[in-house]
């Protein structure tokens, strides 16, 4: 069963607004679209599940304040101000996030802000969804999340923080969440270079 998508953060502290401007998202567009081409990103054509999902820092205040791709917008092979989220802060144990724009944030947001908030050199992370790159990294024994860990979830964020703590890039298998990988880094352009490894070295 495919249960992307599901938002499971508290949403009762979202703002909706019109599209978010372009100096906002425009340059992580740019990764998301060559993801999309390759089908890293994209939607599961019988349960029309979109899976993935691409974030930055913006700046920091006392939190982190990142642009992450809204939910369920993987069908979609290019995005505009109406299909991206600004976070502008959560609290992990509860599982919330504040955020406005045009659509609530990524069902994967809370991982994203875990990642930001586990280490703070971290600008950028992207997550992707493929069955060939997800098995071949657990059988190389990738660093990897928990099987019994679901997406979306605090022990996801918990999980994710933990191996990311000490270090500066680097990809993680999620064995809790079929398909899914992600990659962090501390520019987009670092990040979606791993990316791109991954799927010359395994596609």
């Amino acid at each position: 069963m495919i249960d992307d998508g599901v938002i499971k953060y508290d949403r009762s502290n979202f703002t909706h607004t019109g599209p978010l401007d372009k100096s906002l998202w425009g340059d992580l567009e740019l990764w998301r679209e060559k993801l999309f081409e390759l089908n890293l990103i994209g939607e599961y054509p019988i349960e029309k599940v979109g899976f993935g999902n691409i974030s930055k820092i913006v700046e920091w205040q006392d939190q982190a304040h990142f642009i992450i791709t809204g939910t369920q917008t993987g069908k979609y092979s290019n995005l505009t101000g109406e299909h991206y989220t600004l976070v502008e802060g959560y609290d992990l144990a509860q599982m919330k996030l504040k955020q406005r724009g045009p659509l609530e944030a990524s069902s994967e947001a809370l991982t994203h802000a875990a990642v930001y908030e586990g280490n703070r050199n971290l600008n950028a992370v992207f997550h992707i969804h493929n069955t060939i790159i997800w098995e071949e990294m657990i059988k190389h024994q990738y660093d990897s999340t928990p099987k019994d860990v679901p997406y979306g979830t605090i022990q996801m964020a918990n999980c994710v923080g933990e191996i990311i703590k000490s270090k500066n890039a680097g990809l993680i298998v999620m064995k809790g969440h079929q398909d899914g990988v992600i990659a962090y880094a501390r520019e987009m352009d670092e990040c979606g270079q791993l990316i791109l490894d991954l799927a010359n070295k395994f596609l």
